[in-house]
């Protein structure tokens, strides 16, 4: 439980209110305040890693991943690793959408050059080869598929007749793709929520980018249904 200063707890608390501008610069000050008493600093000068804040696919410049900096600082050039996608960073963006050549710690930016879109909220560390990011990245990818098939809920053939009996034998498998990482989880979210007593929803497989032979042949082997949300076939 949060409990704040004034009820007696350690936690600060500001009213505040962006479109009015109340609060704001209280707020600030209580950040930086924050900040001295847990005496939290960032060492510029090492390789950057950070938090993933949003990733999607633009159409014009590929996948497209917001980060915020936390230690370190991240530049044009870098070789970057966030989940199981990697690559070497392109070209780099402010807030405002400005060029820029780094970022510095506690920076936000907009980084082109991944290989795919990392889930928001992993971890990105700067990486010194292509070859240790890609080894890296293809392991992570193997165990997130073990992962998978070991959490998979699987009928037995027991379990078939007896709600081939019952009629009660409905079961539909999805697999998501999305233009965004916030899409994709809300359109998974959504589904699955629409599970009831007589039919079952599983997504069985859900990922930012087009529409692949992989998911095809994923589908026929899962006798699934593919939804794209402002995505295209890549072929």
């Amino acid at each position: 439980n949060l409990l704040v200063e004034e009820w007696g707890g350690k936690y600060q608390c500001q009213e505040i209110s962006a479109k009015k501008g109340i609060g704001v610069h209280d707020l600030l000050d209580k950040v930086l305040l924050e900040a001295d008493m847990l005496d939290l600093k960032a060492n510029p000068n090492r390789r950057a890693t950070g938090t993933i804040i949003e990733s999607s696919l633009d159409k014009g410049r590929g996948y497209v991943s917001t980060v915020l900096v936390a230690n370190g600082t991240l530049k044009v050039g870098d070789i970057v690793l966030a989940g199981t996608s990697w690559g070497r960073v392109k070209a780099m963006f402010n807030e405002r959408n400005a060029n820029i050549k780094s970022a510095a710690p506690a920076e936000p930016a907009i980084i082109l050059g991944l290989n795919g879109a990392p889930t928001a909220g992993d971890q990105f560390h700067v990486i010194e080869t292509e070859q240790e990011a890609r080894e890296i990245a293809n392991k992570r990818e193997q165990l997130q598929r073990e992962q998978g098939l070991r959490t998979q809920k699987r009928l037995t053939l027991g379990d078939i007749s007896h709600r081939i009996a019952r009629g009660e034998f409905h079961e539909l498998n999805v697999i998501v793709k999305g233009d965004t990482d916030g899409s994709v989880e809300a359109l998974s979210d959504s589904f699955i929520k629409l599970s009831t007593e007589k039919v079952q929803v599983n997504v069985v497989n859900k990922a930012v980018g087009q529409i692949s032979e992989n998911d095809v042949m994923l589908a026929s082997a899962s006798d699934a249904v593919i939804v794209g949300f402002q995505v295209r076939p890549s072929a």
